[in-house]
């Protein structure tokens, strides 16, 4: 999505559908990050601040696979739904989406599939969040600072707190608007980026199984790693970061065994190099550097990391963005 004039007339669209609805049913993709709850949530408490007449539905799991709002079938069948940071309709976490009046999306992901009535996609946002700030600072919006504080967490998670190539003046913007309606940072950097006495010992034993090949680092994880550690999956496959920040690593990948006990999610990052195309290849996705896969055999996992190990070798002529 361009920036300025035409962010201006889709930010505009998107006022003129929400004030014609009566009912909003807001979406997002399965085992929600901090981007998918923060741009959910968030804008789900300016709409109940702004607009107290319509009904207003945050739909889906929550990350303790706990359901969030209850939406009747009818109620999601004459609603506008506005669908949060989802690259695929497949990865939406409530397939009534399909049976709404008319459906938005909102998304930061590479595009490879149209879904909505209505696209406002911008693959160079560095996150669903920012987006939505930008959009919301267009219109002069005034917001919850509840609703700011999930915005910027999503925004900084993303973004690695401001560290991402594709981080850009927009995207300070975007902070500096949502800083103004209230945000507490250190909060906000706190619970995004601190943890517990448990996250530190089960990414020490995420870094202890990690193994080298090439320029890879790759750590498969199975389900008593995790819950020895009283952690759930959800928040396990989260932890690929714990692999980052290692000068001579091009690539990293994270392959935590799933709650059914037989298969992998993977969560594949690279420094420079796009690794995308891979997880593309085992029905995945995501963007260039960060991208995900689930319900992956073992056989898939060892071969992903030798792709992975040999993609590490790959020197890059310039950044990917």
């Amino acid at each position: 999505m361009p920036k300025s004039e035409q962010l201006k007339n889709l930010a505009k669209k998107l006022q003129s559908e929400i004030e014609a609805a009566n009912t909003i049913t807001l979406f997002r993709h399965v085992f929600p990050d901090p981007d998918a709850l923060g741009s959910q949530l968030g804008l789900k408490g300016f709409l109940e601040s702004n607009y107290p007449d319509k009904k207003i539905f945050a739909l889906g799991q929550d990350g303790q696979g706990k359901k969030m709002d209850e939406a009747s079938d009818e109620d999601v069948k004459n609603s506008l739904a506005i669908i949060l940071d989802s690259a695929t309709s497949p990865r939406i976490d409530d397939d009534r989406w399909k049976t709404a009046s008319k459906t938005i999306r909102i998304d930061h992901h590479v595009r490879v599939e149209d879904y909505g009535d209505l696209e406002l996609v911008d693959e160079d946002a560095t996150a669903t969040c920012e987006l939505i700030a930008r959009i919301l600072n267009e219109l002069q919006a005034s917001i919850p600072s509840e609703s700011a504080q999930l915005l910027y967490e999503g925004l900084i998670a993303d973004n690695l707190r401001f560290a991402v190539n594709k981080t850009s003046p927009d995207t300070f913007l975007a902070a500096s608007y949502l800083v103004r309606q209230g945000v507490d940072l250190a909060k906000a950097n706190a619970n995004v980026f601190a943890g517990t006495y448990q996250d530190f010992v089960y990414e020490n034993k995420v870094r202890q199984n990690a193994y080298r090949k090439n320029n890879a680092l790759i750590s498969v994880m199975d389900q008593h790693d995790y819950l020895s550690c009283g952690m759930d999956f959800s928040k396990a496959k989260e932890k690929v970061y714990a692999l980052g920040n290692i000068i001579d690593i091009e690539v990293w990948a994270l392959f935590t065994r799933m709650e059914d006990g037989i298969h992998y999610s993977a969560s594949l990052r690279s420094r420079r190099i796009p690794i995308r195309d891979i997880a593309v290849e085992y029905d995945g996705g995501g963007h260039e550097l960060a991208s995900g896969i689930k319900n992956l055999s073992a056989a898939q996992v060892s071969e992903i990391a030798a792709e992975l190990a040999e993609r590490s070798l790959t020197a890059p002529e310039e950044e990917v963005q």
